[in-house]
């Protein structure tokens, strides 16, 4: 197209392309003026109903004279091409101008400012944007701010193959962006109205304040969500200086979730921006005079500059994280040799890159017994600064990525898993401190990464990188610690021991780098001042514990992946070989014990297995009453008892006790959801998420379960797509898939998707009954019936809450009373107490009228009641003591 001509108009230059068409710079040969011309894409236009209304919102757009919005000089169509000749403006758009870092107070407001009164003229008018993001709004460099492309975006949403969020996923090259901007009612295809502007620009303000946006993910589907369901960081934590408490209530109501809580109207928002303006020019001790109110705009300042030094990263990072200011400290002295290297980089050399290897090849061993390096003494101030207050303020999270091997020496690959999960282990007992677990990092076990990608993909905000160089009976570890956000080197170490003994030496490593990280040291057994040590190493056996990695390695993979029974045996089997060389090992038994705990829960066991799994755990808190896993499944055999109140007392002690053990949120959850309370499981499931991003499958399916209770089918559906996109082909994921499918009235559908996935499990009798549902609800009885009648399915639900009420709920279609409310009992004394949804529950309507029924639900109600009154008694007792 470059140096032909359109009409009047003389291509000059390309300046970009995206799902709306392609912007060309040109010269309007009449008027001798310079324009910008968009070229639509064809498939925009590929129906005659989008050429009439692309018509008339244009006409309405060029309507508009304001001062901050681009002015369309015309509209065109030439040989099937639809063009658009607007206003070309010197300057750059917010997107260029933010370019991951926050802009100044000033401008950021001014900006918002000005988009906020272009809206406003414009929804004056009638005429809503729907498309408002940093790409769309050009800044000169006088701060004069200019909204483009009104008109153009309600033409997305009837575009072939695709809507408004994924035709702009990669546009100018940035991922996601307009999915990021999208309100809820947007991102869940309901009604829009003006109010989602005022989102978008909510979001846009957060973005210029922030330097990013506030809801994030590597997909459409996880940016989906996140603007349904997360809350964006504080932006007082995002930036260096302080921003007045008006500018967080402002966002806090213009990102309302509900449109209702929103502002209502975008004068409204641009009146309290504009005061906030006249704070932050007040505050920064230049009030604006009464010619100035009048007038918007702010020149465009440089973004806020960065500061130099690790010393300086380090102490922005604290202060972005807790608000605190560093104090140097001298570091504690340590037991093992240790080098300051590194503390002036700026940049961490790639994963397995030349310097490092060729750095660490070069130098020699330790001696076998560890002494203090001659440079020890001689720490430079600045990470004396910047370790001094790691545990201060607010929770921070890190995670430790498996230890890389340099020599790719094969008899020292168990290393790379088992040293970063000595320290995972270690430093998972302090309170102040979130850190991904396990199971998160054994994908990366082996691979080349960029540990900065690895953090971003863990969503942490540090990361811990480390390699190890065996030589003969020593071993010399370089550890760094990296801000993930800025790439910032924040802390370096290294360590120098003997490498006979694994355990020791783990327990060595874990313990130089507690201390190394200067975190407050706040165990989990206690919330006292006192620092405590890091624990004994769970068993003195090398053999045994590596038969216990192994293990974990199995059951992860069975839990988070496959649910593949061999995953299930192969794990337990190690565990067993474990216990055999060390009968002290009490981790070793939580894991066998959760190996058939979890038999049940996913479907696929009978009561032996819970049994076997009580019997593991009994030993397993003999040993060490504080295993935090075989306290946790512990709560499931109670509910199988018939003890909810136990389990309850259990869920309440562990997240006391164990306040960032992922694995805690996902009983607390399963509990709430049996008790009907919803939001509560909600968060729960939501925490788990947040600990334990590896448990994305998990979380799915659990809230989207809750969801399809609330009768909120796309949410389900949404929740699900999470899940699917890290196992597309989880049996859960599908199972529920299914479910809400059905209840969308998509039965023949929800049967298929079933079927399937009894195909490939034949094992998970559990899920038959939802199978007899949906068989019901096709009239195909026999076939239903058969499904209930099938004795497996009976074993897995005498011992499953679940389970227990799915075959009940299936009885009740087919018609079978004195089945169904045999099963349903069981399902309440099992502990699924679940009322709010089987007083709703379709599958019920035949049989809600039939006095057992009520009878079933009134005995929940008293028994919560009674076990109030149990509690308040104790509390009573417990005052009075």
């Amino acid at each position: 197209m470059i140096g032909t001509t359109l009409l009047n108009y003389r291509i000059t230059e390309k300046l970009g392309a995206g799902g709306q068409g392609t912007v060309y710079k040109a010269i309007d040969e009449r008027l001798g003026r310079t324009v910008v011309v968009k070229v639509l894409a064809p498939e925009l236009m590929a129906r005659e109903a989008n050429v009439q209304r692309f018509v008339r919102e244009a006409q309405l757009a060029s309507s508009l004279d304001h001062p901050n919005i681009c002015t369309i000089y015309g509209l065109h169509e030439l040989d099937g091409l639809h063009v658009i000749a607007m206003q070309y403006i010197e300057g750059r758009n917010v997107r260029e101008l933010v370019d991951g870092r926050p802009l100044p107070l000033a401008s950021a407001v001014s900006i918002a400012t000005q988009v906020a009164d272009a809206l406003s003229a414009a929804h004056a008018r009638g005429i809503i944007h729907r498309d408002i993001k940093a790409g769309n709004v050009m800044v000169t460099n006088e701060g004069l701010a200019k909204v483009l492309d009104f008109g153009l975006a309600k033409l997305l949403d009837d575009a072939p193959g695709g809507s408004q969020t994924d035709i702009h996923l990669t546009e100018m090259g940035v991922p996601y962006g307009t999915a990021t901007y999208a309100a809820p009612e947007q991102a869940t295809g309901a009604r829009v109205d003006h109010r989602a502007d005022i989102f978008s620009t909510g979001v846009l303000l957060y973005e210029m304040l922030a330097g990013t946006w506030p809801f994030r993910g590597k997909t459409s589907v996880e940016v989906r969500y996140a603007v349904l369901h997360d809350t964006p960081q504080p932006i007082s934590e995002a930036r260096r200086d302080d921003p007045p408490e008006s500018l967080q209530r402002i966002l806090d109501r213009a990102l309302a979730k509900n449109p209702d809580a929103r502002y209502q109207t975008m004068r409204e928002l641009r009146d309290d921006l504009r005061a906030a303006r006249r704070e932050v020019a007040q505050e920064a001790g230049a009030a604006p005079s009464a010619e100035d109110l009048g007038s918007e705009l702010v020149p465009v300042a440089r973004r806020q500059p960065s500061t130099g030094g690790v010393g300086r990263s380090f102490r922005r990072w604290l202060r972005s994280l807790t608000g605190a200011e560093t104090q140097p400290t001298s570091l504690p002295p340590a037991n093992i040799a240790r080098t300051n290297t590194g503390t002036q980089a700026s940049q961490p050399a790639a994963s397995g890159g030349v310097s490092d290897r060729a750095e660490t090849a070069s130098q020699t061993a330790a001696s076998p017994t560890p002494t203090a390096s001659p440079r020890a003494s001689q720490q430079d101030t600045q990470q004396q600064q910047h370790t001094s207050t790691f545990g201060h303020g607010s929770q921070k999270s890190i995670a430790i990525l498996p230890f890389r091997n340099l020599q790719n020496d094969a008899e020292a690959a168990f290393y790379e898993f088992s040293l970063a999960d000595a320290v995972i282990t270690e430093l998972a007992r302090q309170r102040s401190l979130v850190v991904r677990p396990s199971s998160m990092i054994v994908k990366y076990q082996g691979k080349q990464f960029d540990p900065l990608e690895a953090g971003r993909e863990l969503k942490v905000s540090a990361v811990l990188s480390a390699s190890f160089l065996r030589v003969g009976a020593h071993l010399r570890v370089n550890v760094q610690l990296l801000d993930v956000e800025s790439g910032d080197l924040l802390w370096s170490d290294r360590i120098d021991a003997a490498a006979e003994d694994i355990i020791a030496l783990q327990d060595t490593i874990a313990r130089r780098i507690v201390d190394g990280l200067q975190i407050e040291h706040t165990s989990v057994e206690s919330s006292s001042s006192v620092p405590s040590r890091p624990s004994s190493a769970p068993t003195t056996n090398a053999a045994a514990y590596e038969e216990y990695l192994r293990g974990r390695d199995f059951f992860g993979r069975y839990i988070f992946r496959t649910l593949e029974a061999a995953d299930c045996e192969r794990a337990i089997a190690h565990f067993e070989r474990a216990v055999s060389l060390d009968p002290s090992f009490a981790l070793a038994y939580s894991g066998l014990g959760a190996c058939y705990a979890n038999r049940v829960i996913k479907g696929a066991g009978a009561a032996e297995d819970y049994e076997r799994a009580e019997e593991a755990f009994d030993r397993a808190l003999s040993l060490d009453p504080e295993v935090v896993e075989a306290r946790m499944l512990m709560v499931f055999i109670h509910l199988a008892r018939g003890e909810k109140q136990r389990a309850r007392e259990e869920v309440a002690r562990l997240q006391q006790k164990a306040p960032n053990q992922a694995a805690v949120y996902f009983v607390s959850g399963a509990l709430h959801r049996l008790d009907g309370e919803y939001e509560l499981a909600l968060r729960s499931f939501a925490r788990l998420a947040q600990l334990d991003p590896a448990a994305r499958v998990v979380v799915s399916y659990n809230r989207a379960r809750i969801f399809m209770y609330l009768g909120r089918y796309d949410e389900a559906l949404l929740e699900l797509d999470l899940g699917a996109e890290v196992e597309p082909n989880h049996p859960l994921i599908r199972t529920f898939r299914a479910v809400v499918l059905n209840r969308r009235g998509e039965t023949h559908e929800a049967i298929r998707v079933i079927r399937e996935v009894l195909d490939t499990h034949p094992r998970m009798d559990g899920i038959r009954p939802i199978l007899a549902h949906f068989l019901s609800r096709t009239g195909e009885h026999e076939a239903a019936r058969a499904e209930l009648e099938n004795e497996r399915v009976k074993e897995a639900a005498a011992v499953d809450h679940d389970i227990a009420y799915w075959l009940a709920s299936g009885y009740a279609l087919e018609g079978m009373r004195d089945e169904a409310f045999e099963w349903l009992e069981r399902a309440i004394k099992l502990g699924n107490e679940n009322r709010p949804w089987f007083e709703k529950d379709g599958n019920w309507e035949a049989l809600r009228t039939d006095a057992r029924f009520r009878e079933l639900m009134d005995s929940i109600g008293a028994r919560r009641s009674t076990e109030t009154e149990k509690e308040g008694r104790a509390r009573a007792r417990t005052e009075s003591l």
